[in-house]
């Protein structure tokens, strides 16, 4: 018989953060040799992250999308963070979850 796992949960309190989507432009590079008419044809990648918008500072916006729970229950680490230059977001969407 399975035993039953309790599922933490998130407070506002403890972390009082708006979950995204995030439409996002990024560079492209390479370390090859291309030719100059390849080179000239490189474009931007439109880019789609999500999660949790935890800070806004320094003109960037960095979001986490996995958090982790201590054994009592209370919040943990966090992990999978992606911080954008705010310049290159092009479009935010507020996820309600």
């Amino acid at each position: 018989m399975k035993s039953k796992i309790k599922i933490p949960q998130l407070t506002k309190k403890e972390f009082p953060f708006t979950f995204y989507l995030a439409h996002w432009i990024d560079c492209n590079s390479t370390c090859s040799w291309e030719t100059l008419k390849t080179i000239k044809n490189y474009k931007p990648t439109i880019c789609i992250s999500t999660g949790w918008l935890v800070s806004t500072n320094n003109n960037s916006h960095t979001f986490v999308s996995d958090v982790n729970f201590n054994e009592d229950g209370t919040l943990g680490d966090c992990g999978n963070t992606t911080t954008i230059p705010s310049v290159n977001i092009i479009k935010l969407t507020k996820i309600r979850i």
